[in-house]
């Protein structure tokens, strides 16, 4: 069983900003290539406060600078 880990709450990225709906499909819209540009509210960069690069899949539970709240 694969336990799930939510990001960081300090993780924001632009699609967090934007209401919009999709009707696609068989998955037409969907694009592979993740060009999500993500930045920490904390820093106010691509850089979290530990000098490593933030990205949903980096910035959970086990970083030092990750928070819940």
């Amino acid at each position: 069983m694969e336990t799930l880990t939510i990001p960081c709450s300090r993780l924001r990225h632009k699609s967090m900003y934007v209401m919009s709906s999709h009707d696609c499909e068989d998955g037409a819209c969907y694009d592979r290539y993740d060009a999500t540009a993500y930045w920490c509210i904390e820093t106010q960069k691509p850089l979290g406060p530990d000098g490593r690069p933030v990205h949903e899949d980096s910035c959970r539970d086990g970083r030092e600078c990750c928070k819940r709240t």
